[in-house]
């Protein structure tokens, strides 16, 4: 009994700090797969270009706002020939049928938008990675920014 309490004030402890979220992967949170489906639901480099627009606006990102950048940016690093490992099959399937070319000139906004995304005074998603206390995550965030170039 003692063991359930301690992992039920676990969990809930980790979904208070990262609500939504279930691993440091970048495609291991609600936001970024509520984006995916917005991205196989549109044509082009549109969605991901508008995303990652919003995570290079002035003042603080949003937990959601990074997260969509964050999953948008993988897409990019996708059509540029270096996807991720656990980019979904549906957006791997739906890039089959984009042009790629178009997606893969956003490279320089999606790094911009990374470094943004990474840096805990701007991010509300790097701060709460690092108040988990996680370290997969800045290593993620390191290995996206290198297939991105």
């Amino acid at each position: 009994m003692k063991r359930l309490l301690l992992l039920l004030g676990t969990l809930l402890t980790c979904s208070i700090c990262l609500a939504g979220a279930w691993g440091p992967g970048n495609f291991d949170n609600d936001d970024a797969l509520d984006w995916a489906g917005q991205c196989v639901a549109s044509k082009g480099a549109s969605v991901i270009a508008a995303t990652l627009q919003s995570a290079l606006q002035a003042g603080a990102i949003e937990a959601p706002d990074g997260a969509m950048a964050i999953a948008a940016a993988e897409v990019v690093a996708a059509a540029k020939g270096k996807p991720g490992k656990a980019l979904p099959r549906v957006l791997r399937d739906w890039l089959e049928r984009q042009p790629k070319a178009d997606i893969a000139r956003l490279a320089p906004i999606a790094r911009k938008a990374i470094v943004r995304v990474k840096d805990p005074q701007l991010s509300e998603v790097a701060q709460l990675w690092r108040e988990s206390g996680d370290k997969q995550w800045p290593n993620m965030m390191a290995e996206l920014e290198i297939r991105l170039r």
